[in-house]
Parts: C-alpha cells; sequence; structure tokens
C-alpha cells in the first residue's frame, strides 16, 4: 500500500492536540511542557551519515527539569505518569514539544534531515487509535511525514504481530521506522525480519564492549551484515571514544551517533562533519595494526619461500618444513582455483588428531573454501601474499589468521594457505 499524504492543516485543532497544547507555554523562543509538576523542554543530538560524512538527522531527546531546577532523568520523569493514559498523553506531549523547538516558525529549514521521536510502548500497543493524533500534529506543524522516524523500542513489544502491525502504520503514513535498542535484553534478529523496518538502532552495549573485547569485535560486522541482508540500515548509537568510532566504521554501519561525534543541544547543531573525515583518513592509514604487522613478518618471509620450493619440488610436506618449525604454525594445505582442497593439510608436528572442540572437521581434504576472503583475495592478486582477518578456524576451534598466496604448479594453479594460531 503506497503511503497516504499528510493531511492538510486546519485552523482549528482537534481535541486531542489541544489538549496537548493547553500545557504548552513559549518561553524565549521556546516551547516549554508542563507535566505533574516538571518543566519539559526538548535537546537534539545530530545523527550522521559516515559514507556521507555529515549530518542527516537528529533524535529528540526529553529534558525534565523539578519546581526547583534540578536535572530530572526522562525515564523518571515519563513514570510520573499514574495511568496509561496520562503515560499516553506525556508521549504526546513530548512529540508536540519536540516538533516544535525542531523548526520553530520562521526557521531555515532549506537543509532538511529525519526528525527522530521515541514512541512509547503503550503509544505503539494501541496504533490504530494512536495515528489520527499523531497526523493531525505533523499537519498542524506543517512537517512531511517523510521526515519523521519513528524510534520504536525493540525489546518492549514482545508480540511480533503486533510490531509488524504499528511499523507498517507508521511507514503507511510516510514515517520511516526505526527499531532502538537492538541487541539489549531479549533482542531477536527474527523481530527485523518480520517488521522491516528502515533503521535498526544497535545498543550502546554492543559498540562498548566491541572497545575491549575482540570477540565482540569480531561479531558487530556480521550483526551489521544481517542488518542490511534484511533491508535495513545499521545506526550505531552511544559512540563515545575514538576507538568506539573507529570500530562503527570498520564496522560497516550507515549511521552513528554519540558523543564522540556531538553532543545534545537545545538547537540542533546542522552543519560540521563530526570528524568523520579525519577518522576516514587515519583509518585509512591503519588496515593493518603495526602489532599484527611485527607479528606476522617472520611468518610471512618464511611462507614466501615455502612457495618457491614448492614451485620447485612440488612436495608440500618438503616445502613447509621450515615454515613449521615457526611456534604457532597450525598447518598447510592447497586449494585449487575452484576452492576445493587437494590432499589433506600438513599438520605441525606435535598435534594431536582428535583434540580439537570440532574434530568431526577436522579433516579437511575435499572441503570447498571458495568463500573464504583467503582463497579468493589470492586468485584476485596472483603472486601476492595475502594476509585474512583473524577468525575461528573451524579445523582447530582457534583463532587463527591464514596466509595465502597462488602458485603455479604442474597440475594448474593453487592457493597455498598457512594457517597460525593468533592470540587476541
Amino acid at each position: 500500500m503506497m503511503p497516504t499524504a499528510s493531511p492538510k492543516p486546519s485552523s482549528r485543532a482537534p481535541a486531542p492536540l489541544k489538549e496537548v497544547e493547553r500545557v504548552i507555554s513559549q518561553e524565549t523562543g521556546r516551547a516549554i511542557g508542563h507535566f505533574r509538576g516538571l518543566r519539559l523542554d526538548s535537546a537534539f543530538q545530530p545523527i550522521y551519515s559516515l559514507p556521507h560524512q555529515r549530518i542527516v538527522g537528529h533524535e529528540a531527546l526529553l529534558r525534565a527539569t523539578n519546581a526547583s531546577g534540578n536535572p530530572v532523568p526522562p525515564p523518571v520523569a515519563l513514570a510520573s505518569a499514574q495511568s496509561a493514559q496520562e503515560e499516553v498523553f506525556a508521549d504526546r506531549l513530548c512529540r508536540a514539544l519536540h516538533l516544535r523547538n525542531y523548526r520553530p516558525p520562521g526557521s531555515d529549514d532549506c537543509e532538511p534531515t529525519w526528525l527522530f521521536l521515541n514512541v512509547s510502548p503503550q503509544v505503539v500497543a494501541h496504533t490504530g487509535k494512536s495515528l489520527p493524533f499523531f497526523a493531525d500534529l505533523l499537519a498542524r506543524r506543517g512537517f512531511p511525514a517523510r521526515r519523521v522516524v519513528v524510534e520504536i523500542l525493540e525489546g518492549a513489544i514482545t508480540d511480533l504481530s503486533l510490531l509488524s502491525d504499528a511499523v507498517a502504520a507508521y511507514r503507511n503514513m510516510g514515517c520511516l521506522v526505526a527499531l532502538d535498542d537492538f541487541g539489549a535484553d531479549a533482542s531477536n534478529i527474527e523481530r527485523i525480519w518480520r517488521a522491516s523496518p528502515d533503521i535498526v538502532k544497535l545498543d550502546r552495549k554492543l559498540i562498548a564492549a566491541a572497545e575491549y573485547s575482540t570477540k565482540a569485535r569480531r561479531v558487530l560486522p556480521a550483526t551489521v551484515a544481517l542488518i542490511h541482508e534484511a533491508g535495513s540500515l545499521a545506526l550505531i548509537e552511544g559512540v563515545e571514544t575514538e576507538a568506539q568510532a573507529a570500530i562503527a566504521l570498520d564496522s560497516d554501519a550507515d549511521l552513528v551517533q554519540g558523543y564522540y561525534f556531538a553532543r545534545p543541544a537545545a538547537l540542533p547543531l546542522r552543519h560540521g562533519d563530526g570528524g568523520i573525515s579525519a577518522l576516514f583518513a587515519r583509518q585509512a592509514a591503519a588496515q593493518v595494526s603495526a602489532r599484527q604487522h611485527q607479528a606476522l613478518q617472520p611468518y610471512t618471509h618464511a611462507f614466501q619461500l615455502m612457495a618457491q620450493q614448492l614451485q620447485s619440488d612440488h612436495c608440500l610436506a618438503a616445502a613447509c618444513t621450515g615454515l613449521m618449525a615457526l611456534p604457532r604454525v597450525d598447518r598447510c594445505y592447497l586449494i585449487n582455483t575452484d576452492g576445493v582442497q587437494i590432499g589433506a593439510s600438513v599438520l605441525r608436528p606435535d598435534h594431536e588428531p582428535g583434540s580439537s572442540r570440532f574434530a568431526p572437521l577436522e579433516e579437511a581434504k575435499g572441503a570447498n573454501w571458495s568463500r573464504k576472503p583467503y582463497h579468493y583475495r589470492a586468485l584476485a592478486h596472483p603472486g601476492l601474499p595475502q594476509v585474512s582477518r583473524p577468525y575461528l578456524s573451524v579445523a582447530n576451534s582457534s583463532l587463527c589468521v591464514t596466509l595465502s598466496v597462488t602458485v603455479a604448479l604442474a597440475e594448474g594453479t593453487r592457493v597455498l594457505c598457512c594457517d597460525i594460531q593468533w592470540e587476541d
């Protein structure tokens, strides 16, 4: 079903919207809400596109203070609602405030950006009843639905059918939809496939874990890839350090948000790249870490000598004798151009057959490795040694890196490979 056009604004506010507007006042050019003795205001945090290196949206955030002027955390402020009806009212009030403060009358809107608006689970649970208010609100403000990203807290909606219906309803209205905090608590990738949101926001815990855990760092790009395959954009939120920003860039995320790039502000920041162009430059100069390069140097040298010897005497076991003397070499093997392993692997001398947790996978003769980067990259760059990223070897259940290079043998072109045990 095609998105419906935004309704034309009316000179008279509908009843639910009128109730919300009663508790909004104007103070020094800002819209201020009043709820349960609290003063409510807006702040906006920029959301950047990594490929475009610019601001493409802002998340609207609640800022609340009590009668003494002390800040009140947003969850506490919203929890002051004393009924489901009041919770819905507070949600509506926040969205009305954010729309007013994001584009006040007479403001320059020549660079349109998305406005990310959070919607409470209570509202999502009754989407059908809530949509007319939201449509009236957008029409009243003259704000196009296509520039709104409705954020739905992923873990708060346990009913997949309800979640999918809510996403479909907002998209039919013309809005985009983001699932928020994916990866926290009981997140399930099935929710993404079923709901088909436009954007998936990865919980800040994931990027924080990736900064200190290499295992989490390896999993993050795979999570982003799954989101892409499901047809959604991936947004990493909570990026607070340069190390986290570099990990987000390396994960192939589309969008980023966090203190490293820009903090929330009362007036939405419109310009600047958040330091992304400089980050790109630094990352390009450090594709292979100095630590990895230094650790692998003796292995790459011995591997090149081995390749030369193999092309002379064509005996894999004899050619890899010198390389096998190095401490972390695990195995060497040959793959044909179709990716099929030729013969058994030559194992390190102290290898104990069946000692791996993945023992049933250890025998690799005839296995097809055509989809492995170390195979197709070697074929794409004949004669140039390739170094894989660290990955979990199915052969020995340990982390390893693979050196690979094409060699010309009497039987034809082969890809020579050597697995080296790698420690985080």
